[in-house]
């Protein structure tokens, strides 16, 4: 779900939201704006992802989506049905 935020907010979020990271701020924000789980710990599934190799760090605590983790979200995520 965290490569999902860090998908939306480089190519979806409203313009003066957009950016290229994620931080534990955007974990709880936009989680709860999802209505996904909130993680227990934020900043251990921002370090979890990038150890996946879904994020690359940029400095501590904030975290760039790389090619594998655009490509995860991008192109092998199930897309929803409209209606559903």
């Amino acid at each position: 779900m965290a490569t999902v935020v860090a998908y939306y907010l480089s190519e979806f979020a409203p313009e003066e939201d957009r950016r290229n990271s994620i931080t534990v701020e955007d974990v709880q924000k936009y989680f709860k704006q999802a209505k996904f789980n909130l993680p227990a710990k934020p900043a251990q599934l921002l370090v979890d992802t990038k150890g996946a190799g879904y994020f690359d760090s940029i400095v501590r605590g904030e975290y760039k989506l790389n090619s594998v983790g655009y490509n995860l979200v991008a192109h092998s995520m199930p897309t929803a049905k409209p209606g559903k």
